[in-house]
């Protein structure tokens, strides 16, 4: 086993269920090219609710991908991430029967639950009876009921962790599955967040917040922007599979990039929202840049958490102007989500596929629907349309309910 400093963790597949396209192809077309997603809601009546618009994956047919027994058995974020995982280990051109089992890991977030299977096999409980409510229930709304069902379906028996972190639990989980192939715990994990809140209950909850914009506008999330009120929220799921550098080597696989640093830090305030001070969130991303040997010049792009809220949005300009002072001016800065809506326990990967994707490409995705950027924040925001691309790292940032900072660094490959 290769000591703990020797260890390099790649990612060599990706695996994508978004509002703007499933497949990490249809996702790439359209997030370079600033198409969104964000929509009316579809699946449910809206009418009544504050919140009307987010974004909603409305060409996702379960039964294309799953057998009928398996769906019943389980919510519509597990389905994300089976179809999810089911594509990154295609993309990845790793057969599994042929890993030692207890080598592969599964590290997959989830924040807000199986909330549509709880409500309905509820309803059915105390509307039809008792028998009417599915044994399954006891598992199929736990964050944990992915991990578990993706270890079944792919006879994993390694590490297996289940972040439950707010809006960070996907970066949250690549952290996870990084640190954890560096220090030789696995050799393969297959890892990311899944997150399917687009429900009435779970919009009722969020709209008595002042976190998420009310209304019926799918422009309306607009972070840095002179009018931002909020963020949109969204539905799918991101997987990478990571692993052991020498591994993937050995196999032959392709590989997208490199995770080369991460930090985590907490403002020990901010229950409500994050921070409007910068200096913890600084701090995480000064841990990931020294982590990885970063230098401001070698950085693509910085992918910014973006709450479209007054306090937050300060926090992390300043933030940035801590960490990187004159230097950025000239750094590019972008929010891809707002083609997609914050998506949770999924955003943090969906941004990371998106940083692959971006290095790979050449082009730094916009930020769409800030016409009118607050020149007080200071930031060289790519909007509109996609910028090319200069440098070979991508910063990552998220920040969440309960104070917690993350950062994470992703490098083009490097032999």
């Amino acid at each position: 086993m290769a000591h703990l400093t020797e260890r390099r963790v790649v990612i060599t597949g990706l695996g994508v269920v978004a509002p703007n396209g499933i497949g990490k192809e249809a996702f790439w077309y359209a997030t370079s090219r600033g198409i969104s997603g964000i929509k009316s809601l579809q699946r449910f009546s809206a009418s009544a609710l504050p919140i009307q618009v987010g974004g909603e994956v409305s060409n996702f047919v379960v039964h294309d991908y799953i057998e009928r027994k398996l769906v019943n058995r389980t919510d519509r974020m597990t389905h994300f991430a089976f179809v999810a995982v089911q594509e990154a280990l295609r993309n990845a051109n790793i057969v599994l029967e042929q890993e030692n089992p207890q080598r592969v890991g599964a590290v997959i977030a989830n924040t807000m639950g199986g909330v549509e299977y709880l409500t309905e096999q509820s309803r059915s409980l105390y509307v039809r009876g008792p028998r009417y409510m599915s044994v399954y229930t006891a598992i199929a709304w736990l964050q944990v009921a992915n991990v578990g069902q993706i270890s079944i379906r792919h006879g994993i028996q390694g590490y297996c962790k289940t972040p439950v972190n707010d809006t960070v639990s996907g970066l949250d989980a690549l952290g996870m599955a990084y640190r954890a192939i560096r220090r030789g715990a696995a050799d393969v994990i297959i890892t990311g967040g899944c997150e399917a809140l687009l429900h009435p209950f779970v919009l009722l909850l969020l709209a008595h917040g002042d976190q998420c914009v009310s209304g019926n506008d799918p422009q309306a999330y607009r972070p840095f922007d002179r009018r931002a009120a909020g963020l949109l929220v969204a539905e799918g799921a991101g997987i990478c599979i990571l692993e052991d550098y020498e591994h993937a080597k050995q196999r032959g696989a392709t590989i997208y990039g490199e995770i080369v640093g991460s930090g985590q830090t907490n403002d020990a305030h901010g229950l409500v929202a994050p921070s409007a001070s910068g200096a913890q969130y600084a701090r995480a991303i000064q841990l990931a840049m020294q982590a990885g040997n970063v230098r401001p010049e070698d950085i693509a792009y910085f992918s910014l958490d973006g709450r479209a809220q007054a306090t937050s949005d300060q926090g992390e300009a300043e933030a940035l102007h801590m960490v990187f002072g004159s230097d950025l001016e000239r750094l590019p800065v972008s929010v891809p989500r707002t083609m997609l809506g914050h998506s949770y326990a999924a955003a943090g990967t969906l941004d990371a596929i998106t940083a692959l994707l971006a290095l790979q490409n050449g082009l730094i995705p916009p930020t769409i629907n800030c016409e009118e950027l607050d020149p007080r924040y200071g930031l060289n925001l790519v909007q509109r349309e996609a910028r090319p691309l200069s440098g070979s790292v991508v910063l990552l940032g998220g920040r969440a309910m309960g104070g917690a900072n993350l950062a994470l660094a992703l490098q083009k490959m490097k032999e």
